[in-house]
């Protein structure tokens, strides 16, 4: 199984002013700082390796398998859509009908994709990863965020703005703001 990310987010979910009035900083002076440390935030976030375990704004993720799967849960959250492809036997690439895919959304659950009844599984292409789904996921835009999830990641660019080495002196420190994981422990997609 190989993953991979297609297409990037179009744009981030918290823009620098956003950033810039949470951290109450009214001049230019270190803007590209504060971009860099809301797309760390993001990066930190996102993704099916990130803390969330989900896409926050829209992407296209690559899942290439070696078999045909029965039933099979999706590595990344929302889905919007999938679409599946496969080598077969002769090395043509072909698209499975929409039809015949079933995709079942539980909430606090990941997605799975199954086949409809009856669906008969095409020989496959020897070569490596012949199955080949594409999934979109994410919100569809910054707009479209949950608010919790905005308001951890200013948070984290203002702890990150504020404390910008790991260990300070004499005084005592946190990681992140309790309160962000709070806000995100309801966004957080499990295996």
């Amino acid at each position: 199984m190989r993953l991979t990310r297609t297409v990037d987010p179009a744009e981030l979910p918290v823009s620098l002013d956003e950033a810039k009035q949470y951290c109450r900083i009214e001049h230019d002076d270190e803007n590209s700082l504060i971009e860099s440390l809301i797309a760390a935030a993001v990066d930190y976030l996102d993704g099916p390796s990130g803390i969330l375990g989900r896409a926050i704004i829209a992407q296209q993720w690559l899942l290439e398998l070696d078999a045909w799967p029965n039933r099979l849960a999706l590595p990344i959250e929302p889905v919007s859509s999938v679409t599946v492809r496969y080598i077969d036997e002769l090395g043509a690439e072909t698209d499975v009908p929409e039809s015949q895919l079933v995709l079942t959304d539980v909430p606090s659950a990941r997605t799975v994709l199954e086949w409809i009844d009856g669906f008969q599984v095409p020989l496959l292409s020897d070569k490596r990863y012949p199955v080949k789904i594409t999934i979109t996921s994410g919100f569809a835009a910054a707009a479209n965020v949950p608010e919790g999830i905005k308001a951890a990641i200013k948070m984290m660019v203002g702890h990150w703005y504020d404390n910008r080495e790991t260990v300070v002196l004499g005084m005592s420190v946190a990681e992140l703001p309790m309160a962000v994981n709070a806000l995100l422990a309801r966004y957080r997609v499990m295996l």
